[in-house]
């Protein structure tokens, strides 16, 4: 090409070099969703070549893409800001920016959509927010363990001089109810430190795959040692290939938190199920029980520290609060849904939602060749 063909020949090669180039995910689609570009950033987000995908359909992508990238294109907004996608059993987050292609100079029409990995600055902002509140809670569990741990192991050692002095019932009777609420202080104070410790995102860098079946087991293996079992039957239908990226020791903390409130809510004998399931990227597991339920106007506040429904000598209020944490820290979310059984209107089912993980020697699903 020579002369002015030329010139515009080579306006359009640097243009589209421009853009194979650009150092953030790009890719054009045409009105009929043929992918028309594919530059090599979004090579790298996706793990797709260009070659497997310019020409072919939005439909050819792996259904967490096409979903995406075709819901986002037919979509009115030209922007959507931190929408997460789980990938390999991490969460990713992505702004999506869009722009139509038509007028004069275009008059195939379409749209080109630019992708913006979000996730190391999500990550970080999270890690800075985790921190701050849980320094808040540590300065707080200090000071009351201060304030109030000496004086709890005072009233403890006075109250067990005075079995020792005396052989009155009523004042022995007297000193072990003294006693009692110590160890119960105690108690609270330990989960309170507990609480603060929780959530550090620095162990995410050990996290490993976890086998959820066996994290169930161990808890309702746990639950078992007690003797306060009053008949309850666990069952757990959590899948034996179902893995998540975590810390197996703090997931077993949380099954342990949500299978005993279920067992404390439970009628005599009464049964426990734990399910398990694989949706998309995501795993779902569900603790339900066949309680009396949550009323409506309290499912809001379960996971607020000091937040129970039991009777003030049964629980802290800080076991939902631990497990609403390293959910949290797993980069994942905890539901609740009172009552589980619509029909009985009883039961408590508490939902949730991990990002699955996908061993390194499965094969991604790739787009299928275009013709």
């Amino acid at each position: 090409l020579t002369g002015l063909a030329g010139e515009l020949d080579n306006l359009r090669r640097h243009y589209r070099q421009t853009l194979q180039n650009l150092p953030i995910p790009a890719c054009s689609i045409g009105d009929d969703g043929e992918i028309l570009m594919w530059n090599h950033t979004m090579e790298a987000l996706t793990g797709i070549s260009a070659d497997e995908v310019v020409g072919a359909k939005l439909l050819a992508l792996p259904e967490h893409w096409h979903a995406l990238l075709d819901d986002f294109n037919k979509g009115n907004d030209p922007h959507r800001y931190k929408h997460r996608l789980d990938l390999r059993g991490k969460p990713h987050w992505l702004n999506l920016h869009k722009a139509a292609l038509n007028g004069p100079e275009h008059p195939e029409g379409g749209s080109i959509i630019l992708v913006e990995d979000q996730t190391e600055t999500r990550l970080l902002e999270d890690e800075l927010m985790h921190s701050e509140r849980l320094a808040s809670v540590g300065r707080l569990a200090a000071g009351v363990a201060h304030e109030i741990g000496n004086p709890v192991t005072g009233i403890s050692s006075l109250a067990q001089n005075l079995k020792l002095e005396t052989d009155n019932p009523e004042i022995l009777d007297t000193a072990n109810q003294i006693q009692q609420q110590t160890r119960r202080i105690s108690t609270i104070l330990q989960s309170l430190m507990n609480f603060s410790r929780t959530g550090n995102h620095a162990h995410a860098t050990r996290y490993e795959p976890v086998d959820l079946h066996r994290c169930v087991e161990e808890s309702i293996n746990l639950l078992s040692l007690g003797d306060n079992s009053n008949g309850i039957q666990y069952e757990n239908g959590c899948p034996q290939d179902l893995q998540i990226l975590g810390d197996e020791q703090r997931l077993v903390q949380v099954f342990v938190n949500l299978l005993a409130n279920a067992r404390d809510a439970s009628p005599e004998n009464g049964r426990i199920q734990v399910t398990g399931k694989r949706d998309s990227y995501s795993a779902i597991i569900e603790v339900i029980d066949e309680g009396t339920g949550i009323p409506s106007d309290q499912q809001d506040h379960v996971f607020e520290p000091f937040f129970t429904t039991k009777a003030s000598n049964k629980g802290t209020g800080l076991g939902l609060s631990l497990v609403y944490s390293i959910v949290e820290e797993h980069y994942g979310n905890i539901q609740v849904e009172s009552p589980a059984h619509p029909t009985s209107g009883k039961g408590t089912c508490m939902r949730l939602r991990l990002p699955a993980y996908e061993p390194d020697t499965d094969a991604d699903s790739r787009p299928n060749e275009r013709s």
